[in-house]
């Protein structure tokens, strides 16, 4: 909660936006038929990493009263393991993700939860919080925020620490229709959730169809990108996602 309350404020952009992802799950399935391990999320996480590649403003991170444009899209991705205490979430950095596949995001990903299950760590970052999380408990709480704060100035531990921006996904909690937000971006330009994929009625090469369609919530933070970038930036992604970009064409599967 400590970190929560040390976030800046800031002016969100959001929106929620559905996609039809029909013609990328039959890529994974046939992926996987293959060998190959690989996931609905993996991919997403490539398709926004490499589209924010396309569009940088929302590769910005806040560095005290200025911003920093980073060329890489390290992305943080929570991801839920089993601890002493319970289950909870741990932060895995995903490095330069807009140069890799959705097979490589997806091992890495497998990999920190291996390393997690024998170490107790996802990874450096996840250590490193960790540490921080002991130390800081033997403060007093005025004086923990106020630390956090003043990490948080500096775009460059944030990219160390934390990425240049976020993906979660809430979608494995239930397959029903609808978003989830997050409630700030925090010191980076843009965050994503990623919610459910649902069969429904949609518009497909002229015709009505069931067709299968994830929701992304996408928050923008406003003070550092303006609108025109984040519609181009949503048009961008959302064509990227529906025509499975970077995946196997059934053509290709063969």
């Amino acid at each position: 909660m400590d970190a929560f309350a040390a976030l800046p404020t800031n002016h969100l952009m959001v929106a929620s936006i559905e996609l039809d992802v029909t013609q990328a799950q039959a890529a994974l399935a046939t992926m996987q038929a293959r060998g190959e391990r690989v996931s609905l999320f993996a991919f997403l996480v490539q398709a926004i990493a490499a589209t924010i590649a396309e569009h940088p403003d929302l590769n910005l991170v806040r560095h005290g009263r200025r911003f920093v444009r980073f060329d890489d899209v390290d992305v943080s991705v929570p991801i839920e393991v089993s601890t002493p205490d319970g289950v909870y979430p741990r932060e895995v950095v995903l490095r330069r993700a807009q140069q890799r596949t959705a097979v490589e995001l997806y091992a890495e990903i497998e990999a920190a939860r291996r390393t997690h299950s024998r170490s107790g760590a996802l990874g450096a970052e996840d250590r490193w919080n960790r540490r921080m999380m002991a130390l800081a408990l033997w403060l007093p709480r005025a004086f923990r925020i106020a630390i956090l704060r003043w990490m948080m100035r500096s775009a460059f531990v944030i990219r160390k620490r934390a990425g240049t921006t976020l993906v979660t996904s809430v979608g494995k909690f239930a397959s029903i229709s609808g978003s989830v937000f997050t409630f700030t971006t925090g010191p980076r330009a843009a965050t994503f959730a990623i919610g459910s994929v649902v069969d429904k009625p949609w518009v497909h090469d002229g015709s009505i169809a069931i067709r299968s369609i994830q929701s992304i919530s996408i928050m923008v933070d406003h003070d550092l990108v303006d609108g025109g970038p984040a519609a181009r930036f949503a048009r961008r992604l959302a064509e990227r996602v529906e025509r499975a970009e970077g995946l196997p064409t059934p053509d290709a599967s063969r």
